[in-house]
């Protein structure tokens, strides 16, 4: 008897969602076919683009949930640990309540793996040349991947946007899907309503991100000159180690950010000088526990599939 009410609610979920299926379906079939001709492309960008865009997707697929205890964890009103959030959110909402906004991040990271890591591996020669060597080669993974995230996240707010509000305050909003949400946003305002609270975010992520590339590549060159020849035997160590401190760094010190975009994000009307008022010091501590974890861990994952799906790609990110 259990088993048969399952299948019927198992199929009754299907039909109210078969389009979302259908399209679910039908992008993944053109996305996978499309990541299987590129590894025979002769564009190295290209190739690079697809490889961050499959890391991408998989990293931020698997850590969902823990950005969803992050995002709760944030617009609490009250200082709460990652732990004491997520036991909450289980026994509020079930495992259901740890996978809203999910289709958000599933397609935002499809298309911001792919740009931003294209446009990454186009500037970085470019700034290698123009700052040749006068200045420190961080300077020059930290320029790259500023610009990179910059024009990236310009694609990829309105997503994240959308993720935020799915994940915490969606009772308010009423969105039932992402283009169903665009809509509605854009007929109350005008496309500058999927932008609310941009400002605070473009800071957190493109300094976060660029903190976490320079950190991890100058790791990586560090290695390299040091065991040269060896490099090969130590590569893996060398790659977490690089990507840990790169995650947990740029997340940790950019906490703050975080906190005023999220909050601004769930609550557009409020300005950003009265969340610094109610929240002061807890700025710099408020989630940061689970956004260090969330990232330092995403990010050893993260770097380790770029590395290992890009040797599938013939192309490397540390390449200098």
């Amino acid at each position: 008897m259990k088993v048969r009410d399952n299948v019927v609610k198992s199929l009754n979920f299907l039909h109210f969602h078969r389009k979302r299926a259908l399209v679910t379906t039908s992008f993944l079939s053109v996305y996978s076919f499309a990541c299987y001709k590129s590894t025979d492309s002769p564009y190295e960008i290209l190739r690079m683009g697809v490889a961050g865009s499959l890391a991408n997707l998989v990293v931020e697929s698997m850590f969902h949930f823990v950005d969803t205890v992050n995002v709760r964890a944030k617009l609490s009103d009250k200082s709460i640990s990652s732990l004491n959030m997520a036991r909450k959110i289980y026994t509020k909402e079930g495992i259901y309540g740890f996978s809203k906004g999910f289709s958000a991040c599933f397609y935002g990271s499809v298309a911001c793996g792919f740009i931003y890591f294209s446009l990454y591996k186009l500037f970085k020669p470019y700034f290698k040349d123009y700052l040749g060597d006068t200045y420190n080669i961080a300077w020059t993974f930290f320029l790259a991947s500023f610009v990179a995230e910059f024009f990236t996240l310009i694609f990829y707010y309105p997503f994240d946007l959308v993720k935020c509000r799915l994940q915490s305050n969606n009772f308010q909003f009423k969105y039932r899907n992402i283009p169903h949400a665009f809509r509605k946003e854009i007929q109350q305002g005008s496309i500058l309503s999927l932008y609310k609270g941009s400002l605070p975010f473009l800071t957190a992520y493109t300094l976060c991100v660029s903190l976490q590339f320079t950190i991890y590549e100058y790791i990586i060159k560090f290695y390299k000159n040091l065991y040269k020849d060896d490099y090969a035997n130590k590569e893996i160590q060398s790659n977490i180690v690089a990507s840990f401190l790169g995650g947990a760094i740029g997340s940790g010190l950019t906490n703050a950010f975080e906190v005023l975009t999220i909050n601004k994000q769930a609550n557009p009307d409020i300005k950003i000088l009265k969340i610094i008022q109610q929240e002061r010091i807890s700025l710099v501590y408020k989630g940061l526990s689970a956004r260090v974890f969330y990232h330092s861990f995403q990010s050893i994952v993260f770097f380790n599939l770029v590395m290992y799906i890009g040797k599938t790609y013939n192309v490397e990110l540390s390449d200098e």
